[in-house]
């Protein structure tokens, strides 16, 4: 997370960033290239390191060191609850380039939206349910809001607001679920080479290497599992919610799912530091030694696990 979105004191901070390392502590990254590596310093020694902190900026490096991640969904309420303003709204939002790769998983939703509205017979082709009121014809557009009203029960005034979250809603849902679905090849990698240790008979004379690695695979099976019912349960919700769909009903769907955020996002992040750790040492357990692997199984991976 760069730190330029926060409002600090220090010109110095805002030029770095927070990030979890491979053993899921936040530290603050002073740099990072190709070359030297990255530069990391723990939340508790920055003013050793950096001069002229203040007390308003370590009182924020601390709220956000908690954190389990630096998601744009997870950092809207973590922000909100400790107060902390962010310097431009546009960083709690996803870029364009994120909205366009995720419309596969948003459209299934978008379509549920404009066929309970239009009936069976309009294509839906975008992300963009705003979409919905940008017709060239001025008067078929307010046909569109007083339909809108009409169908999910609420004030005309009131359609834009519902449009805007009912698409943020569901781009959160297919964030997460995109994310998840990017990790499952690492996932399965990573579970396969702890299989191989933990398999490995040259290594059976340490049990405590095959625990641990028959650990972590039942951990990270949980995790997985954990994230796809969550999932799970934002499908059916849906499909409840539309069999009587009403402005108050999305209400509380919207909640529901942001009372998630912490949660999907807390797990996501731990997957995604850990995995992506592993695959940059290991690109393959096949061409991996199984003595390296339990090197860095022992030494790193299973800390902060």
């Amino acid at each position: 997370m760069p730190l330029a979105i926060l409002p600090f004191d220090s010109v110095t901070l805002r030029g770095m960033s927070m990030v979890k390392n491979h053993f899921f502590e936040s530290v603050v990254q002073m740099y990072k290239d190709d070359r030297t590596g990255a530069g990391h310093i723990k939340p508790g020694d920055l003013r050793i390191s950096v001069g002229g902190i203040s007390g308003h900026d370590i009182n924020i490096i601390k709220h956000i060191s908690e954190l389990h991640s630096f998601d744009v969904y997870s950092l809207r309420i973590a922000l909100r609850k400790h107060g902390i303003n962010v310097n431009d709204a546009k960083y709690l939002k996803l870029s364009p380039s994120m909205q366009a790769e995720l419309e596969t998983y948003v459209r299934p939703f978008t379509a549920r939206l404009i066929r309970a509205i239009y009936g069976d017979d309009i294509e839906a082709d975008t992300t963009d349910v705003g979409k919905l009121l940008k017709d060239a014809d001025p008067h078929k557009a307010r046909q569109n809001l007083k339909l809108i009203a009409s169908k999910i029960q609420i004030d005309l005034a009131e359609v834009p607001q519902f449009l805007e979250d009912y698409g943020d809603i569901y781009l959160s849902i297919s964030y997460y679920k995109n994310h998840l679905d990017a990790l499952a090849p690492m996932i399965g990698e990573f579970i396969e080479a702890m299989k191989v240790i933990s398999s490995n008979t040259q290594l059976k004379s340490s049990p405590e290497i095959a625990r641990t690695a028959l650990k972590l695979v039942d951990r990270v099976q949980k995790m997985q599992e954990l994230l796809y019912g969550r999932f799970q349960l934002f499908s059916q919700s849906t499909d409840d919610m539309w069999n009587d769909m009403s402005a108050e009903k999305f209400g509380e769907f919207k909640r529901m799912v942001e009372d998630n955020y912490v949660v999907i996002g807390g797990v996501l992040c731990k997957l995604t530091v850990k995995m992506g750790a592993w695959h940059a040492k290991f690109p393959s357990h096949r061409t991996a030694g199984a003595n390296r692997m339990v090197d860095y199984l022992m030494t790193d991976m299973r800390q902060g696990f």
